[in-house]
Order: C-alpha cells, then sequence, then structure tokens
C-alpha cells in the first residue's frame, strides 16, 4: 500500500483487523462485521461514500495481509502510537477507539485474557491506561 495514500481510517481499520487477528486465532463473521460498523461510524458512512468505504476496507485487509506474520504485533503497536498523536485526536478520541476495541473483542460473545491483554497493550500505546487484564502474562501474545 502506498503510504501517501493513507489515512485515518486506514490507521483504524488497521489496528482493529490486526487485534482481531491477533488475539484470536479464527475471526468470527460476528467480529468482522464489529470492525466494519466502527470503520463505518469514524467515516460517518452514507450512500455517498460507500465505495470509499469498501476501498479502505480492502485496502488495509490487504495492506495488513502482506506483511509477514512475525511483523503484525510490532505494526499494531506503531499504528496505534501514530493514532494517538494523529491532529485532532484528542483524548476522548482515543478513549473511544479504545472503546471499540472492546466492542470487537466481545463481538463474538467472549473477552479472553489475550483479548484483554491486547486492550491493555493497545491502550498503552494510546496513552490510556486503562487495564483490564488480571495478570501479565509473560510471553508472546498473538497467534
Amino acid at each position: 500500500m502506498n503510504i501517501k495514500q493513507l489515512t485515518p481510517n486506514h490507521l483504524f481499520c488497521f489496528v482493529y483487523i490486526g487485534f482481531a487477528h491477533l488475539s484470536n486465532e479464527n475471526i468470527s463473521q460476528e467480529v468482522i462485521d464489529e470492525i466494519e460498523r466502527k470503520v463505518a461510524r469514524w467515516m460517518n458512512v452514507s450512500p455517498s461514500n460507500i465505495a470509499e468505504f469498501n476501498k479502505v476496507l480492502r485496502e488495509t485487509s490487504d495492506w495488513y495481509n502482506s506483511l509477514e506474520e512475525k511483523d503484525h504485533m510490532d505494526a499494531v503497536l506503531n499504528i496505534s502510537q501514530s493514532i494517538s498523536n494523529l491532529e485532532g485526536f484528542d483524548e476522548e478520541s482515543r478513549k473511544s477507539f479504545l472503546s471499540d476495541i472492546r466492542d470487537i473483542a466481545v463481538a463474538d460473545g467472549r473477552f479472553s485474557d489475550t483479548e484483554k491483554q491486547m486492550h491493555d497493550i493497545i491502550g498503552r500505546e494510546l496513552g490510556i491506561n486503562i487495564m483490564i487484564a488480571e495478570k501479565k502474562k509473560k510471553g508472546r501474545i498473538g497467534y
């Protein structure tokens, strides 16, 4: 993906996809639907921009899938940090984004320890200290 074409919506979508993939071996349709709802909300999707919405989803998915598996976690964390530095993306916006992560996590009816840990890590990158994981595990997170 051409870095010059990236929009904040691409960044949001990338983190949502990465979170879902790294915290669950298989992404359920419920989780996919929730990711699409969250991106649509940020984009204020209407009939006039549905093509752009679909383009963002497709491009971001292709971008994520083009990375080597070993690079996914670092990319998600780097992009999360980039999101926190977006102009006009204040603390309330960052909290809303982190809330989206929780919504995506529970879309399939579960909130696993791995999802909780990933949530907390992304929260730290966003500059938000909301911890929901009970205990930090040592070792690799994700699949």
